[in-house]
């Protein structure tokens, strides 16, 4: 059946840089993208998941640099609508995954170039390549498919950086956050049985620490530089093999001399500083702690342990790794709340927070064609 599609669509939007409660409108009248190249698909959007990074280039990135008006977000899932005549629409023997015909759930995530182009995920409809999407794992929900494509990104980028091996005993700074909860899982399963997974987070969150896959908790009011003796009596005699801060405290990296195990196989694994503040002064403060942390020598008042910082760019690949661990039951999402397309700065509201627990979560529409 042909899918009618009306004249333009909503969206949020904004023209200037700055948080989304100052700079965000809902444009009832926006003009709808059409495929551009063979490789297009056009999707409508069911549901759209927030992340810091998107929040940060919202607040710093000038319009000299980027498209007005701007569409919010880049991660989403979504049916899809129409193809380019080179997106694949039936299987084949290369790749039984890889086809896209119309109807199609998906999810995946605009490329930065594109979203400073204008486009985003915060609307009814949008274009983007097909490499730019993966089918929907067929055990999740749209809305948990949604906040899989840069906090899953990430989680698996952070694994990878800490080469986390079986039997290991790893430290996880904010398990129950955005990324720290697939974080929590890939570890569960890399370090198997025999492996010991300590959490870091608020009281509220142990249980739901423990159901990811953490074997003890402790809270954060257990935080700032440690003595050995503190360390002992808040995280056992044991130091750990490898350390993943999945929120961004320097007063964790600051601690680990004392509670983690020295030389390279034994990093502290990092998204890196979290932004204190969305001011320039507090990006700034940012960039130095990142320089700090990464490159002053320890005769210079740096800290005796390795430090790696990671970046994660989401890929076709990623977006398939991901698809295949949902499917095989190895990654879940935790989802913790879920708004209103109408609603959707209440969410942002709570993104500045930084007190979320799991993946705020927007939904634009319910997933039919």
């Amino acid at each position: 059946m042909a899918y009618s599609l009306p004249n333009s669509m909503k969206a949020w939007t904004f023209t200037h840089a700055g948080s989304a409660e100052r700079v965000l409108q809902l444009s009832q009248q926006q003009p709808i993208s059409t495929l551009s190249t063979n490789t297009d698909v056009l999707i409508r959007i069911t549901h759209v998941s927030l992340h810091p990074g998107t929040t940060i280039m919202m607040n710093f990135v000038p319009f000299i640099f980027r498209a007005k008006p701007c569409i919010a977000e880049t991660d989403f899932s979504g049916l899809i609508i129409s193809t380019g005549k080179e997106v694949p629409v039936a299987p084949s023997p290369d790749n039984e995954h890889r086809y896209f015909p119309p109807g199609t759930p998906v999810f995946g995530s605009i490329p930065v170039g594109q979203h400073l182009k204008g486009a985003g995920a915060l609307a009814e409809y949008l274009v983007v390549d097909v490499n730019c999407i993966a089918r929907k794992p067929a055990n999740i929900s749209f809305a948990q498919s949604a906040a899989l494509p840069v906090s899953g990104t990430t989680a698996l980028t952070l694994i990878d950086a800490a080469d986390i091996q079986p039997g290991g005993r790893v430290l996880i700074n904010a398990p129950c956050g955005g990324i720290g909860h697939l974080v929590t899982q890939l570890v569960s399963h890399a370090i198997a049985e025999e492996g010991r997974i300590v959490g870091k987070c608020s009281a509220a969150s142990f249980d739901v620490a423990k159901t990811l896959g953490c074997n003890d908790v402790v809270s954060y009011n257990n935080s700032g530089d440690m003595s050995i003796t503190t360390a002992t009596e808040v995280y056992g005699e044991e130091p750990f093999d490898k350390i993943i801060d999945a929120l961004g405290s320097q007063d964790l990296w600051y601690s680990s001399p004392a509670i983690l195990k020295p030389g390279v196989d034994h990093m502290y694994t990092s998204v890196g500083p979290v932004l204190e503040s969305y001011t320039y002064l507090g990006m700034l403060a940012c960039l130095l702690k990142m320089g700090m942390n990464r490159f002053l020598p320890v005769w210079a008042g740096g800290i005796d342990r390795g430090y790696r910082q990671v970046t994660a760019i989401v890929s076709t690949a990623k977006l398939e790794r991901l698809r295949k661990l949902c499917e095989a039951g190895e990654l879940g999402v935790l989802i913790g709340v879920t708004w209103p397309f109408e609603d959707a700065v209440q969410a942002f509201r709570v993104m500045a927070s930084k007190h979320a627990r799991g993946k705020l979560v927007i939904c634009v529409a319910e997933p039919s064609i």
